[in-house]
């Protein structure tokens, strides 16, 4: 029944709320200014920060070698081709070989260690700087 029943005039919970006025009234504005003020430097925060990140990620896309050079990689492949050009470059200073280091270790293990059993996908791992090696 309550459904169905037409509903009254709810003028009274429509009306607006009483304006502000006095010594309250100030201050509420001072704390809406204070908050916008506190917004705006934390804005300013975030900016500064995000552009610090991109600087940073920048700068390690320059040091990664890829292929062409002149590739925009993403943050991830970024990355992740970092952690695999650190683990390649370990590899070149355990064997002392430059042009191939990789192709006699079984397995980059997570810690970027050696000697490791294959992955789960019993597929070897293909390291991405040695295959350059044998393009060139």
């Amino acid at each position: 029944m309550s459904r169905n029943r037409q509903r009254g005039n709810n003028s009274n919970l429509l009306q607006s709320a009483p304006e502000p006025s006095g010594v309250h009234g100030e201050q509420q504005q001072q704390q809406q200014q204070c908050g916008f003020e506190q917004r705006l430097q934390a804005n300013a925060r975030e900016r500064y920060r995000t552009h610090s990140v991109n600087a940073a990620f920048s700068t390690l896309r320059q040091l990664i070698p890829t292929e062409p050079k002149n590739r925009k990689l993403s943050k991830i492949e970024t990355l992740r081709l970092a952690k695999s050009y650190i683990s390649h470059l370990v590899a070149v200073l355990v064997t002392g070989n430059s042009q191939r280091p990789c192709g006699g270790i079984e397995h980059p293990g997570p810690g970027g260690g050696h000697n490791l059993p294959p992955p789960e996908t019993g597929r070897p791992t293909i390291c991405t700087f040695c295959v350059t090696f044998d393009k060139c």
